[in-house]
C-alpha cells in the first residue's frame, strides 16, 4: 500500500509510507495457541470458495500479488510443525461483484466456534483502537483500496512488518 501518484497529494500519505518501510502497529488481541491455530485451518475455505471458479479467480490473484512481491506464498504442511509466533487464521469469502465474477473479502468480524465449545473472539472484537480521532473521516477514497489490500487472510506480522498470508488450496490440488 505504498502511496504513489494522487494518493502522496492525501493527509495520510507520510503515514502510509511509512507503514510501508517500518510496520503498521497493531494489537489483535492475544496470540493463539498451535491447536486453535490447528483448528482454524481444519475448518476449511469459506463456502464461497467451493465454487471453482471462485477458487480460480482467487488462485490467479494470489499469483499476481506473489508475482509483484506483495505476498509470498507459504504452504500449511510446510510450517505445521513450527508455526510463526502470532499466527492466526481467518478466512477469505468470495463475494459477487459488479465489476468482476467476484471479490475476495476477509470477515475480521467474525470468531470461530471451537470443537470444545470455546470461542475465539473476532479480530474487530479484540483489536485495540490506536488510530486519532477523526482518521476514519480520511477513508473516503481510499476505502476501496484498503478493503483490497486486506482481502487476502493475513496471518502474521513479524517484527521487520512482512505479513504472511495463508490461503486455501483446492481439495484436488496437490
Amino acid at each position: 500500500m505504498c502511496p504513489a501518484g494522487l494518493a502522496l497529494e492525501h493527509p495520510a500519505a507520510d503515514i502510509l509510507h511509512h507503514f510501508t518501510k517500518h510496520e503498521c502497529p497493531t494489537n489483535t488481541g492475544r496470540p493463539w495457541t498451535t491447536s486453535e491455530v490447528e483448528e482454524a485451518v481444519a475448518i476449511g475455505p469459506h463456502v464461497s470458495l467451493l465454487d471453482s471458479e471462485a477458487m480460480k479467480q482467487l488462485q490467479m490473484e494470489v499469483e499476481q500479488k506473489a508475482d509483484r512481491g506483495q505476498c509470498r506464498v507459504v504452504l500449511w504442511d510446510d510450517i505445521k510443525h513450527n508455526p510463526p509466533e502470532h499466527l492466526k487464521m481467518w478466512r477469505i469469502a468470495m463475494i459477487p461483484h459488479k465489476s468482476r465474477e467476484f471479490r475476495a473479502i476477509l470477515d475480521l468480524s467474525f470468531a470461530i466456534k471451537l470443537a470444545n465449545g470455546g470461542v475465539i473472539p473476532s479480530v474487530n472484537g479484540t483489536s485495540e483502537k490506536t488510530a486519532p480521532k477523526g482518521t476514519i473521516d480520511q477513508l473516503g477514497h481510499s476505502l476501496m483500496r484498503v478493503i483490497h489490500a486486506f482481502t487476502i487472510l493475513i496471518v502474521l506480522r513479524e517484527k521487520n512488518g512482512t505479513l504472511r498470508m495463508c490461503f486455501p488450496r483446492r481439495r484436488d490440488s496437490q
